[in-house]
């Protein structure tokens, strides 16, 4: 004999809550075991990098990371205010790819109490970076004329170039737990120091600024990320 239709429904909706009252449970015990994260760092998506950072922690403090990334779009103009003589660089285009390893130290009684993958950290990281740009800039060339001989000309034409970055950086940063305990933003300042090496060696025209991609030497960046605790 089945159950009358207010004692089923009584029934699904007391099950109901108990599902709701569980997960809810497990998601409050899940910073106090939160071993993975994984985040996408949202800062750098204005420069066309798609940067993905795992990070396991490893004991209560300390935690290491790794970050690869994609980098496909349009390249950032740092050369509007320098006067460089490449005036078109916001139409260049750039691939490539790299890699970040990270370890971090979380300070004790800087998070939230409880909570893992969380607090004011002081951190390193070593990373390298291959871009591939693509562009165009008036220069002289041998152009095929009517004639069948071959001329020297100037006028546009399509060039590339190729980087290769090599370095480290010493981050300052705070993470924290956002609107629900598996979700966490990352906010953070670095002192970076880089090694170049370009295909067009001192001819480069990405050396405009100490951001800049072609770039040797020590400058200061900012980021955020938001990601969620995976395990």
């Amino acid at each position: 004999m089945s159950p009358p239709p207010l004692r089923r429904l009584a029934g699904l909706l007391a099950g109901a809550l108990l599902l709701l009252q569980a997960g809810t449970a497990q998601a409050q015990m899940a910073p106090d075991s939160a071993q993975l994260a994984a985040k996408l760092a949202v800062g750098r998506l204005l420069g066309s990098t798609y940067e993905v950072e795992l990070e396991r922690r490893y004991g209560q403090r300390l935690s290491f990371s790794l970050l690869p990334r994609v980098v496909a779009g349009q390249a950032l103009d740092h050369s509007s205010s320098t006067g460089t003589p490449f005036p078109n660089r916001s139409d260049d285009r750039m691939r490539g790819y790299g890699l970040g390893f990270s370890a971090r130290y979380y300070l004790p009684n800087t998070g939230t109490e409880g909570t893992g993958l969380a607090g004011l950290y002081l951190g390193l990281k070593a990373e390298y970076q291959r871009l591939r740009f693509t562009y165009t800039q008036e220069g002289w060339g041998e152009d095929l004329a009517a004639d069948g001989l071959y001329y020297y000309t100037f006028r546009a034409r399509s060039f590339a170039e190729t980087i290769n970055r090599y370095g480290g950086a010493f981050l300052l940063g705070y993470q924290c737990q956002i609107l629900h305990p598996r979700l966490r933003f990352d906010a953070y300042g670095s002192l970076n120091a880089l090694s170049t090496r370009s295909s067009a060696n001192q001819g480069s025209r990405y050396r405009s600024s100490p951001t800049d991609y072609a770039h040797s030497g020590s400058f200061v960046t900012f980021g955020l990320s938001l990601g969620f605790v995976a395990k």
